[in-house]
């Protein structure tokens, strides 16, 4: 009762001093007085309200006050204690604790800002408008009483709600029917959970928080709510009004309780009807057994709203629904894996003398999971070279999915000419019927033999892949081998071929000086790697039509360097266009009902390294040509 006496003393000495001011006082002088009056009789109000019901506590918290200042954790004053009757948190006591910090983190969560560890300028915006526009509030209480100024502020500020001044009241008669409890739900996206049917008496109602008790079981023993729930959403019928996620930071515990605060919405029920409130969630997707979640309102003010003028109501309904979350019917699945399509061919690897080479594509394994999901979690690979030189000169293999890497190994288990490298600890998602590819490439030391070659595989997929089902329950793929295409190791000279096309077509006798042929060209690019590349020719090309070795005289090569010379050599990383061009006389195919080219040797040499490359002409060929006969 002193600190009453205190500011109702405190109160009347301001305005006496406020009623003699000269009229030469300055204005903000004057203002800043009544600014002390509005103030001080705010926080008398809030001593009233504390000393009646707690409707009129919670009416209290409020009055008067504006958030001017950041508020944290250890944060204490009047405004903290309005910001926990905005958001729901009790008691409050008007210290900014955790529980007050989730509470933040879920209402600027619900307005789409990123969770911050205080109340911000943008937060402390929204809050002002939640209760009413404050500074309507202070501006009427400054010129016409404090009470009306903060009643007009809050009505004027609470859009939407037709009955200004009016008192009112939530009441909550009932559940909604729908949603029903369920015991077998076989769906986890956007699922009805929670249906609250809220009335509101003498005055239209802004509703815009709810507290969602969360209980989640497994085996009958209890989880935490996130394990089952990801998210929950608020509608008004098909309205969305808010979306909150449920996680570690946004999930309050209370005893052995678990709730989530829905806040910063508006759901507007008018005067003297009924609307149902609904709150749906998301599940997680593949869990290995069934839960069971019940889910109700929490606590005597889980429903909040502000009625006509400005004040709080709150609601509450013991009634719970429960649901069976099915999973159980889907706890096994099915892992193959393949070398993919795009898996690399045999080609030249040029190994830089001094620092070797590193992240050479070597292999593409397809995973493909059916009947679930499955997530791999061990991979052996077999590295196998044509010697002993060349397996020395194997770093380590390292596996990617995508431009995520699952980090490289060392060989192990080395003999004369195989290794292995042995990825553990994985966790490589597959989704049903979805393919995962994912890359294996080799680093290579410096001072590789020229020639020698290198390929990965897993060589069976049985014992070497290992994963894991939705039931968590480990097991292998039944898959045949997945094999790469061998890598042909060059120590720092080397020719890289890529292929770029191939056309084919018959041309018929036009007269009888043009006999009867097949056509074709096979084009492809050719780059030096570590020194001048003599320019190819119809000698340093060898091709076939369907099986038989094609004559020379049957053949022409066009070698064009980019930005050189016809026919000229190339310089060290320069890149040519070269076109094998094919006129074979049906003479010679005689009869052969179709006929295709097909390169299968390139002799080339780079600065002095030569080679009679057999390798990586895969696809070097023209399709089958009908002959006409």
């Amino acid at each position: 009762m002193s600190i009453k006496r205190t500011i109702i003393a405190t109160v009347l000495a301001l305005a006496l001093v406020a009623v003699v001011v000269p009229d030469a006082a300055k204005a903000d002088t004057l203002s800043d007085l009544m600014a002390q009056i509005a103030t001080l009789t705010a926080q008398l109000n809030a001593l009233k309200g504390g000393s009646s019901s707690a409707s009129q506590t919670s009416t209290g918290a409020c009055v008067g006050i504006t958030f001017s200042r950041n508020l944290k954790v250890g944060s204490t004053g009047s405004d903290v204690s309005c910001l926990q009757q905005i958001l729901s948190v009790t008691p409050m006591s008007g210290y900014f604790g955790p529980k007050t910090l989730a509470a933040v983190k879920s209402y600027q969560t619900a307005h789409g800002w990123t969770p911050a560890n205080q109340v911000g300028p943008q937060t402390r915006i929204a809050l002002n408008a939640s209760f009413g526009g404050t500074t309507g509030g202070t501006t009427g209480g400054t010129t016409g009483g404090t009470t009306g100024g903060t009643t007009g502020g809050t009505t004027g500020g609470t859009t939407g709600i037709t009955t200004p001044g009016a008192t009112g009241f939530l009441s909550i008669p009932e559940i909604a029917a729908s949603p029903a409890s369920n015991a077998n739900v076989t769906t986890t996206s956007n699922v009805p959970v929670l249906g609250v049917d809220i009335k509101a008496i003498g005055s239209d109602m802004l509703v815009s928080s709810a507290k969602v008790q969360l209980a989640e079981t497994k085996n009958g023993s209890a989880e935490f709510p996130s394990t089952l729930v990801q998210n929950l959403y608020v509608y008004d019928g098909g309205k969305l009004l808010g979306t909150y996620p449920v996680n570690s930071s946004t999930v309050i515990k209370d005893s052995n309780y678990y709730y989530v605060i829905l806040s910063g919405f508006k759901f507007i029920v008018p005067v003297n009807t009924t609307k149902t409130l609904t709150v749906n969630a998301d599940f997680a997707p593949a869990l290995e057994t069934s839960r069971v979640l019940t889910v109700n309102l929490y606590g005597s003010d889980a429903i909040r709203g502000i009625d006509g003028s400005g004040a709080f109501t709150t609601a509450y309904l013991a009634t719970t629904r429960q649901y069976t979350v099915a999973y159980a019917t889907v706890s096994t699945s099915t892992l193959t894996v393949a070398a993919d399509s795009s898996t690399p061919l045999s080609t030249s690897v040029n190994v830089n003398t001094t620092s070797g080479t590193t992240g050479v594509p070597m292999l593409l394994v397809s995973a493909h999971s059916t009947t679930g999901a499955s997530t791999i979690t061990n991979m052996k690979f077999t590295v196998t070279g044509n010697s002993t030189t060349a397996m020395a000169k194997v770093n380590a293999i390292s596996l990617f999915d995508g431009s995520t890497s699952y980090g490289s190994m060392s060989l192990t288990t080395v003999t004369p000419t195989t290794a292995t490298a042995t990825f553990s600890n994985l966790t490589i998602p597959v989704a049903q019927d979805a393919y995962k590819a994912l890359t294996v490439k080799a680093d290579f030391a410096a001072g590789v033999t020229n020639s020698d070659s290198v390929y990965v595989s897993i060589a069976t997929p049985s014992s070497d892949v290992t994963y894991q089902q939705p039931n968590l329950s480990s097991t292998n793929p039944s898959s045949s081998a997945v094999t790469g295409n061998a890598m042909y190791l060059f120590n720092g000279k080397a020719a890289s071929l890529t292929f770029t096309g191939a056309t084919s077509a018959f041309v018929p006798a036009a007269t009888t000086s043009v006999s009867a042929a097949t056509t074709g060209s096979i084009t492809f690019d050719v780059t030096a790697n570590g020194g001048t590349l003599t320019a190819l020719t119809s000698s340093t090309i060898k091709a076939k039509w369907n099986s038989t070795i094609l004559p020379s005289s049957y053949m022409t090569v066009s070698f064009t360097p980019i930005g050189g010379t016809k026919g000229s050599d190339l310089s060290d990383g320069q890149t040519a266009h070269v076109t094998v061009s094919f006129n074979v006389p049906k003479s010679v195919t005689g009869t052969a009902a179709f006929v295709n080219f097909n390169i299968y040797e390139i002799d080339w040499s780079v600065g002095g390294t030569s080679a009679s490359q057999t390798w990586g002409f895969t696809g070097f060929t023209t399709a089958d040509t009908p002959v006409q006969q």
